[in-house]
């Protein structure tokens, strides 16, 4: 019975390491976040990042057709996690609207300033790279779409004062929203501390424009 036990302890311990082909797509995501973070998109060549992740130039292919498709794989990434972040208001959750708001902002404000560096390098590619402009817009698009929806679905529940059109209102927060992040980590990244008070006025800006009278 005691060998039994152990052996289930054992297996339930157990975790499959990454296969080969995923480290190597990691590497290349880390070495490109790596070299944003010292230098422009525009500036950044294939043979670069493939030095930095100690693979070949096949390998990149692999998993990416254009550096524009690794800078999209590693946005995605991002979004992936701030979304998550955001999953108490995206999701309708448990707890009061307001509740919710304070959750999805401060989990967001932590997670764009652990990334500040790849954040500034994309916000200073958008205006002279194309690639990195089409990038942004629709990573920025995908939350604008989902913050709509969930305009949409509490005023359904009856939860929302709001009543302007949802899209264009959902645009609005989420252009306070960018704002805010860029002031944010542009001054990480200059060695400043971040604003105190982004958080106490994100939360004020969304509640009294979705839930107060």
């Amino acid at each position: 019975m005691m060998r039994s036990v152990a052996a289930e302890t054992q297996r339930a311990r157990y975790v499959p390491r990454p296969s080969r082909g995923d480290q190597r797509r990691t590497q290349l995501l880390d070495a490109l976040a790596q070299l944003l973070g010292g230098r422009p998109l525009a500036e950044i060549g294939i043979a670069d990042i493939t030095r930095a992740a100690g693979v070949t130039r096949s390998a990149f292919y692999f998993y990416f057709p254009t550096k524009a498709a690794a800078v999209a794989a590693l946005f995605a990434d991002f979004g992936d996690d701030m979304r998550q972040a955001g999953a108490a208001w995206y999701e309708g959750g448990n707890g009061t609207p307001l509740q919710r708001i304070q959750l999805t902002v401060q989990a967001s404000i932590q997670l764009w300033r652990n990334q500040a560096s790849l954040i500034v390098a994309m916000l200073d590619g958008i205006a002279t790279d194309p690639e990195a402009r089409a990038i942004w817009e629709t990573w920025t698009q995908g939350f604008i779409d989902q913050i709509a929806t969930r305009i949409l679905n509490d005023r359904n529940d009856h939860l929302s004062r709001s009543t302007s059109d949802p899209q264009a209102l959902a645009t609005i927060l989420m252009g306070a929203t960018l704002y805010g992040m860029e002031r944010d980590v542009r001054a990480i990244v200059a060695g400043q501390p971040p604003s105190p008070s982004m958080a106490n006025a994100l939360i004020e800006v969304w509640n009294r424009t979705l839930y107060e009278p």
